[in-house]
């Protein structure tokens, strides 16, 4: 975050460190950067001008893990949490002259660098992250006999760099010169071709192609060079040799060339070691291709620079582009396991694949992770010499029996060790066997049935297990030559299983239709008699049996069934034979007569009625009188709505008076001379009805006789009641919605004279009935 020069300035130093403190430990840390450029040509297309306009590019690099750093000249929503960043600019100098002190510069198009490791079956196994963000601005610059540089700083690094000394405590500069040869012959500069690796895996190698195109097609040369210095707090200690000053710290002029080397942790670090001693790094000078193996965890500043040269007779160094980059040396996993669909592994750990008959094969291959593997290598030293193959599975068709090695490799030409892997296995071929067996054909007796093996190996080799599935859900069965008894009838597929001296297996499966006749018909006991009408279940408990059989039940009043556990309701009285006969879906046949299975007898019927049909409040008694037929004795038995028993007699007819509106239930019990019973249950509910009457004189006297005019009657349940009563000359002189509230003879407050007055009450009954009644009054005085 820039801090603008009116807040700055002259401040004291102490204030100056805290706000460059708080800032870069909210910020974190730009951690690369480069600058391109191309020439367009003079001002206007006229060479006069003498000035010529370039499109410059810089690409720079933040940290993103956590709130990550700013990139200054942010709009809202490029920095970290959408918030703003500081101004940009940048400084351009022409030879050692201040040519522009503040070029401001608008942060564009921001995206994540892709992880490269450089090793195509690594992958990272620790947080890593990094954004670029480009800036594209025009310059116009006077063509000069001194070299442009375009340069930017910021403070501070990271301090958890390895390669670095203090590395907290530096800033970095990113800039990029023109050369008066390049502004004679508006040159471009090379463009690298990727973005620069943010990650490589310990101790694992990689190669990562940094190569760089040149529009004009001038020859380009690659090397290490060294970050350089930039702001930073070694200013504030007096003079570098950057000439940096208190501004450094968050440069509000960046510092003129030439900029002074970073100090390498040495002895360990050097620009030919930037990944410490014992690392290989190395940079091919004509491709651009960085490769190596570190052997130290950290994170580390890298420079590479692309140097640009003409290609006259004397080539000319028109360019020299520096891109500085922070490269993580982390752990990595790896992704490329050779493994084989294997039937066991020998003593030495070879794949043993076993091949149970001569001819074609198909070895499964199942090594992992398929998306980092790009060849397989298949060698088998086969019985009439070596078989090769390339695809994924290896398909083989050997037809001499014996054992042959083979190995498979993937990723055989990969230039990293770590992405190539081999399995070594065994392939044993062998004679094949047949299953075979013969079984006894059911008959109709339900008898178990014997197998015999008739099994045959195709050589020298020998059968020694059996595995019988009788397809019923029993245990399997390891006898060679077993007996079965099956409990249910069926088609069941019976599947031999044989396993020979090699460990060869083979199987037939055969199917064994079972349908027997039951032994003995068999229905579940019902003793007793029923009543009629009679519902019969006939419950079916021959075995073995199933819905494929036929049954023919005859039940010995006329009527059939053909299920195998009827139903049937006896309509009249009598003793029954009852038939069966059962045919299997084999044509297999048996049948029985039960002799007088069936006592169907007479049966009562209960009735009874009360008196008064319809109970009310007014008249609560009933007399219940008995309507059954063909019973000899009866009882009654009276029931609440909660089930509760409040009366019961033995009676034919009997009294009873009902005590409130609550449902009864009355139930007749009734038997007959044959022991066959019968109940009737009826409810009982008594009806609420109201009764209404009025005097026809009154004498409001004092005395306590007759002193209210009110009515008399049963009013229990009755809503909206209203009376009113009128004087001779048609006024209103008294209302009630009250039944026990009467007129007492006087009108607003004095006694009414004596003579006749009008009424009229209405009120809804308990029934919901509305109900209205009219009449005269004597008041007597």
């Amino acid at each position: 975050m820039r801090i603008p020069q009116l807040l700055f300035g002259r401040i004291p130093l102490l204030l100056a460190f805290a706000l460059f403190s708080a800032s870069e430990l909210y910020a974190g840390h730009i951690v690369g950067g480069e600058f391109t450029y191309t020439c367009r040509g003079f001002r206007n297309n006229d060479p006069n001008t003498n000035i010529r306009v370039y499109d410059v590019r810089i690409n720079m690099y933040r940290d993103c893990i956590g709130q990550g750093a700013y990139f200054d000249g942010a709009r809202e929503g490029q920095g970290p949490n959408g918030e703003f960043s500081g101004p940009g600019h940048i400084s351009i100098y022409n030879g050692l002259t201040l040519f522009d002190p503040t070029f401001n510069i608008v942060l564009g198009q921001v995206s994540s660098v892709p992880i490269n490791l450089g090793n195509p079956c690594l992958v990272i196994t620790e947080d890593i992250c990094q954004e670029i963000g480009v800036y594209e601005f025009t310059v116009e610059l006077p063509v000069s006999n001194q070299p442009y540089t375009l340069t930017y700083q910021r403070c501070c690094r990271n301090p958890e760099i390895t390669n670095l000394v203090r590395p907290g405590d530096i800033g970095t500069t990113y800039f990029i010169t023109i050369t008066p040869e390049a502004q004679r012959r508006c040159n471009a500069s090379p463009d690298f071709n990727i973005d620069p690796p943010i990650a490589i895996c310990v101790n694992e190698v990689f190669q990562i192609d940094l190569g760089a195109t040149d529009r004009e097609g001038d020859s380009l040369a690659y090397k290490f060079c060294d970050p350089v210095l930039g702001g930073g707090l070694d200013g504030l200690n007096g003079p570098t040799s950057t000439s940096t000053t208190f501004d450094d710290i968050i440069p509000l002029i960046e510092s003129p060339p030439p900029y002074a080397p970073v100090d390498f942790r040495f002895p360990q670090f050097d620009l030919n070691n930037q990944l410490g001693q014992g690392s290989v790094l190395e940079i091919d000078p004509l491709t651009g291709l960085l490769s190596g193996r570190p052997i130290f965890r950290g994170i580390f500043v890298l420079g590479v620079c692309v140097e640009e040269w003409s290609r006259d007779s004397v080539p000319i160094l028109l360019s020299e582009t520096k891109r500085e980059f922070q490269l993580a040396v982390n752990l990595c996993g790896n992704q490329v396991f050779a493994d084989l669909l294997e039937t066991e592994l020998d003593d030495q750990g070879r794949f043993f694949i076993r091949q149970c008959g001569p001819g074609t094969n198909t070895i499964i291959n199942q090594s992992t992770n398929v998306d980092f593997i790009s060849t397989y290598d298949w060698i088998l030293d086969g019985p009439e010499g070596i078989l090769t193959g390339n695809s994924r599975d290896f398909v083989t068709n050997i037809t001499t029996t014996g054992v042959y090695e083979g190995t498979m490799i993937l990723n055989r030409n990969s230039f990293a060790q770590n992405c190539i892997d081999t399995a070594v296995f065994l392939l044993g071929v062998f004679p094949d066997a047949t299953a075979d067996f013969e079984f006894a054909e059911p008959g109709c007796n339900d008898e178990p049935i014997d197998f015999l093996d008739r099994s045959t190996p195709d050589g020298d080799n020998t059968i020694v297990e059996w595995e019988w599935d009788y397809a019923d859900g029993s245990a399997l069965d390891p006898r060679q030559n077993p007996r079965h008894r099956y409990n249910q009838p069926g088609v069941f597929p019976v599947r031999l299983s044989i396993t020979d001296n090699n460990r060869c297996t083979a199987e037939v499966t055969k199917p064994v239709t079972y349908f027997p006749t039951p032994r003995t018909i068999l229905i579940e006991p019902d003793p007793g008699f029923g009543c009629v009408p009679y519902t019969k279940q006939f419950i079916n408990l021959s075995r073995p049996i199933n819905d494929q059989y036929i049954f023919e039940w005859e039940f010995g009043d006329g009527a059939t069934g053909d299920v195998a556990s009827p139903t049937h309701v006896y309509e009249r009285t009598g003793i029954f034979d009852v038939y069966l006969a059962i045919t299997s879906p084999t044509g297999c046949f048996v049948d029985t007569l039960f002799n007088s299975l069936v006592d169907v007898r007479s049966a009562p019927i209960a009735d009874f009625f009360w008196t008064p049909e319809e109970p009310t409040n007014i008249f609560p008694d009933i007399r219940v009188f008995d309507r059954s037929i063909d019973a000899n004795r009866s009882r009654y038995v009276i029931r609440n709505r909660a089930g509760e028993q409040i009366f019961t007699t033995p009676a034919l007819d009997f009294d009873y008076t009902l005590r409130d509106s609550a449902t009864l239930f009355i139930t007749q019990l009734v038997t007959h001379p044959s022991g066959c019973v019968d109940t009737l249950t009826k409810d009982l509910k008594l009806r609420l009805v109201n009764t209404y009457f009025m005097p026809n004189a009154f004498t409001p006297n004092g005395d306590g006789l007759n002193d209210v005019f009110l009515p008399e009657g049963i009013l229990i349940g009755a809503t909206e009641y209203l009376l009113r009563i009128w004087n001779r000359w048609g006024e209103l002189i008294f209302t009630s919605t009250e039944p026990r509230v009467g007129w007492d003879g006087n009108f607003r407050g004095t006694p009414s004279p004596g003579g006749g007055y009008l009424w009229d009450a209405q009120f809804i009954d308990v029934g919901g009935e509305f109900q209205e009644f009219k009449g005269g009054v004597v008041l007597i005085r």
